[in-house]
């Protein structure tokens, strides 16, 4: 490019101004190949308001630290140091790992109720991505690519690569919903937000919330029950408690004895796992469930007609009620020659009313869970 004899390539190209007044980077500055200049720069000026984060010390520090945990988890999975070490719900709905993260990390967090959406920027430190597809230095033009994920424009809805965060309000806890992979290549370049449509979400108070630590067949465990109903056990206690408790959530407490025994809520939970819908148990239900089990269970007694898993002999049955009735039919016929027809209607009646008595009556016993 040729440049005046009076002026240093540096201002050739002066700094755009856009409408509002705010200094825009020079071309020079967003080329890769030019060396950094010397001295601090000056950080770039964004429009867009910072989304808001609760005025919690100590929440903010357990956020920040469980998001540079989760930095590192990308870092070692990129590089297969993790694999059969993590949870399995991790990598199971591939394209949603971020998602499945939050989802055993956080307990109870869902988008399934949204708030408000609004064009704002995500404060790096409070946002988890997903950086284990590819970071910094796999892009041939950082700086360029980094001003151009990091600018307000990349919050317009229909903008060309536009980001989407849910943001957990209550925790100030945000994950990025569209653009995961940008989040840490932002961190790596020195960038303090991101540029986003950002969804505020609901979360239970601490109040709701309770830990308890259990041991079910020698293995330690940390559940998570929120409105003393709905059971979660959490995936990676060593994330999940250092946040709740910052958050306001007692420490993991000793399961109530009046409550389930922890091995048949542990069933209940490997029933849970096993099926497509959330993995947590209800414990008003599986309360129900074992009384309704330990019932079942009792003696009882009760006649042939209230079983519903019985099976009939045939064999036994055709021989009892036509093989022994023709049987002594023909010794009444020897016995009493005269009286043929006589015998025929006692032996039929007798036998007529000794199978419905065997049916109807209740001579037998049985569980109640086998009657209908």
């Amino acid at each position: 490019m040729p440049f005046p004899s009076d002026a240093t390539p540096e201002a050739a190209v002066p700094a755009a101004t856009d409408a509002a007044g705010t200094g825009l980077p020079t071309v020079d500055a967003l080329m890769d190949e030019q060396p950094p200049a010397d001295g601090d720069a000056a950080p770039p000026h964004y429009r867009l308001p910072q989304a808001a984060v609760p005025p919690n010390i100590m929440l903010q520090a357990a956020v920040a630290r469980l998001v540079e945990q989760k930095e590192r988890i990308d870092l070692l999975a990129r590089e297969g140091l993790l694999d059969g070490l993590f949870p399995a719900e991790w990598s199971a709905m591939p394209g949603n790992e971020l998602r499945a993260f939050v989802a055993s990390v956080v307990p109870f967090a869902s988008d399934s109720v949204r708030g408000e959406t609004v064009a704002a920027r995500a404060p790096l430190k409070y946002l988890l991505g997903q950086s284990h597809r590819w970071g910094k230095a796999d892009v041939a033009e950082p700086r360029s690519l980094g001003a151009f994920l990091a600018s307000d424009e990349r919050a317009g809805a229909g903008a060309a690569d536009a980001a989407e965060v849910m943001l957990l309000g209550p925790l100030g806890l945000g994950w990025a919903q569209v653009g995961r992979s940008r989040v840490g290549f932002l961190r790596a370049m020195g960038v303090e937000s991101l540029a986003a449509r950002v969804t505020a979400l609901p979360y239970p108070a601490p109040e709701q919330l309770a830990l308890y630590h259990v041991t079910v067949a020698g293995v330690a465990q940390v559940w998570c029950v929120l409105d003393s109903r709905r059971l979660r056990a959490l995936s990676a206690p060593s994330l999940t408690v250092p946040l709740l408790t910052a958050y306001g959530v007692a420490a993991p407490q000793a399961w109530p004895a009046q409550w389930p025994d922890p091995v048949e809520v542990e069933a209940e939970i490997g029933l849970a796992r096993a099926g497509n819908g959330a993995h947590e148990v209800d414990l008003v239900r599986l309360v129900d469930k074992i009384q309704r089990s330990r019932a079942g269970e009792a003696w009882s007694s009760a006649s042939l007609m209230q079983l519903h898993t019985w099976v009939p002999r045939w064999r036994f049955f055709l021989t009892s009620f036509i093989g022994l009735p023709a049987a002594l039919l023909l010794i009444a016929a020897l016995a009493l020659p005269g009286r043929v027809e006589a015998a025929a209607v006692a032996v039929a009646l007798g036998f007529a009313g000794g199978a419905i008595a065997a049916l109807a009556a209740p001579w037998i016993y049985a569980r109640r869970k086998f009657l209908s």
